[in-house]
């Protein structure tokens, strides 16, 4: 085999390597520059990994869900033969997003399927999670003024409690970058997201009392 052939080899087996990154990292520029922006709320703890350096843990709110409510119950789940029943895990859902009064995106409901063009929403896969029907027992609510607590009870035809991750959860940073973070206090730590068209969401930043954080690196 002549020198020009070797390269040739060389170069091929280099891109069948190198394919597979780039297609993640073109992906996820794309949606950092096509998805709609989502700003999030925060808790953070700080672990460790041997191999890929120091990372934030990013426990969202919109990640434990208490109650919310469900537009449509999924199959599998007959609400009218019982108060509650468990979801499988990976299940994927829709949280319907809206924007409070300071910017911050919170869950206004859950969907098992898409919702319908045009609506702000994040896909994400359920945890431990149960469906309840409209009455039906959620937990146990605190009254104010240190009053005996309350059961809550479901408000809407059918509500969710559980855990939903959304593949953002991981923040890597440089060296003490990550505990910095976490010695922050939680209020003052909002991750800045997008959001494509179908829903998956990729990580674009991080912001402390309003100031810039990190930045999510962009082939373009």
């Amino acid at each position: 085999m002549n020198g020009l052939a070797l390269g040739a080899a060389f170069a091929g087996l280099l891109a069948i390597q190198v394919m597979p990154s780039l297609h993640l990292a073109w992906q996820q520029t794309q949606r950092l520059h096509d998805g709609r922006s989502v700003r999030l709320a925060v808790e953070t703890r700080d672990p460790r990994d041997l191999l890929r350096g120091e990372y934030s843990v990013l426990a969202y709110e919109i990640g434990r869900l208490q109650g919310l409510g469900v537009r449509s119950r999924p199959l599998g789940c007959d609400l009218d033969a019982r108060e509650s029943c468990r979801l499988e895990t990976g299940r994927v859902v829709y949280l319907r997003l809206a924007a409070d009064a300071e910017g911050i995106h919170r869950a206004e409901e859950v969907l098992f399927e898409p919702p319908q063009e045009g609506s702000l929403f994040i896909r994400g896969q359920l945890g431990s999670a149960t469906l309840a029907r409209q009455g039906a027992p959620l937990g146990i609510r605190a009254r104010p003024g240190g009053q005996p607590s309350e059961p809550a009870t479901c408000q809407r035809p059918a509500c969710l409690t559980g855990a939903v991750s959304y593949g953002i959860e991981q923040w890597y940073g440089a060296q003490g970058d990550p505990a910095k973070l976490d010695r922050t206090a939680r209020k003052d730590v909002l991750v800045e997201v997008r959001v494509a068209p179908d829903g998956r969401a990729v990580l674009d930043g991080l912001t402390v009392a309003g100031k810039a954080f990190a930045k999510t690196a962009r082939l373009w």
